[in-house]
This record gives C-alpha cells, structure tokens and sequence, in this order.
C-alpha cells in the first residue's frame, strides 16, 4: 500500500455486513499504518450518544419520533453527525471509515462536498449488494430482538426508498469510485474482495 490516505463509505441493506466489514477494513489500515491511523465514523453512534443529554429536546424527539418507532433520522441530524466527527477528528494523516454513512441521496452529495473540501483523492464508495431476501433470512438467523419480522418489514421499505436513489448517485457521479460487491458470500471473502478492488 502506498503512502496515501484513502476514506471509504459502505452503503447497503440492513443486515448485510456493512458494520463488520469495515471494522475489517478498519484493523487492517491500523496494521498497514499504525493504531491511530484511521477515523472511524458511525454516524448511528453518535444519534445514540445524544440520548444521554435528555436535556436537549433534540433528544427527546429523537427517542420519541424516530428511533424508538424505528423511523428515519432527518438528512440534518445525519449530516451533523458525520461532519461533527469529521471537524473534530480529521487530520492529514488519518484514513477515514464512515460506517452507516450515506443513507440517501442528499447525504451522499454532503459526504463528496466534505471530502472535496478535505482534498481528498482516493474516496471509496462500496455497496454490499445484497437481496431483500438474503439479508432477512440472515438478520432472522442471528436472533436480535429487533430482528423480528415487522422491523426487516420497514427497513426493507426504508432501503428501497432511501438508499437505493443514493446507490443511483453514485453510479452516475464519476467524481470518485463506486465499488459493487457481492455480499452474499463469507464475511472472509467479502473482505478480500474489497481488499482486493480497493488495491491495499
């Protein structure tokens, strides 16, 4: 692997190992280039970390209208979320690993726009494809509570209406590179794919 820095973003369905593939992803650029050489984004922790200021109504909202119903979070918090990490975490140094980020369209043109704004050259986009099927016999099979038949329901619904017109995006943008990946295969050999078609 060369000198330089690269960011990534997974999109994909529910459940179809965007999380475990860049933790993967993530201990091997600390292997190539030391322990604090990545920037690992989860926009969805940073949502969380905000229910432990129940004194922000943003808070409460949040509980209340979106993750306790298992709704969307507004682009706005979304964009907050991953641009917050980004001010405070981002250097000249560090790879970049955004896990849950971008969810739609308007996401996706927010998270180009920032890493132009950081110079960034080497900027992935990886779509684990995977079918509706595929992935709700695998979240069924793992045993989560919220695993159950009616939430892979809505986030089913929620993947084709959001997700799909930000995987749209990226096909027709040519600004950066758009990596399709099989995720139907081991956890193994989707990682060596990607390995492989990043070029690390």
């Amino acid at each position: 692997m060369s000198n330089a820095l690269y960011s990534f973003a997974f999109i994909g369905r529910s459940g179809c190992g965007k999380g475990t593939q860049a933790e993967l992803l993530k201990k091997l650029l600390e292997n190539k280039s030391g322990l604090n050489s990545v920037l690992y984004i989860s926009t969805g922790a940073q949502l969380r970390g905000l229910l432990d200021h129940p004194e922000f109504l943003t808070a409460r909202f949040l509980q209340n209208k979106i993750l306790g119903p298992g709704e969307k979070a507004p682009d706005a918090l979304a964009i907050w979320a991953f641009t917050k990490e980004l001010i405070h975490g981002v250097t000249e140094s560090n790879h970049i690993i955004a896990d849950g980020t971008p969810r739609t369209a308007i996401e996706a043109e927010v998270w180009d726009e920032i890493l132009d704004f950081y110079d960034r050259k080497n900027v992935f986009r990886i779509w684990l494809n995977c079918s509706a099927e595929w992935v709700r016999d695998r979240m069924l099979a793992r045993g989560r509570a919220d695993d159950n038949p009616e939430n892979i329901k809505h986030r089913m619904a929620y993947y084709e209406k959001r997700v799909v017109p930000a995987i749209e995006f990226y096909k027709k943008s040519a600004k950066h590179k758009f990596l399709e990946i099989n995720g139907e295969q081991s956890v193994e050999k989707v990682h060596q794919d990607i390995v492989k078609a990043v070029g690390l």
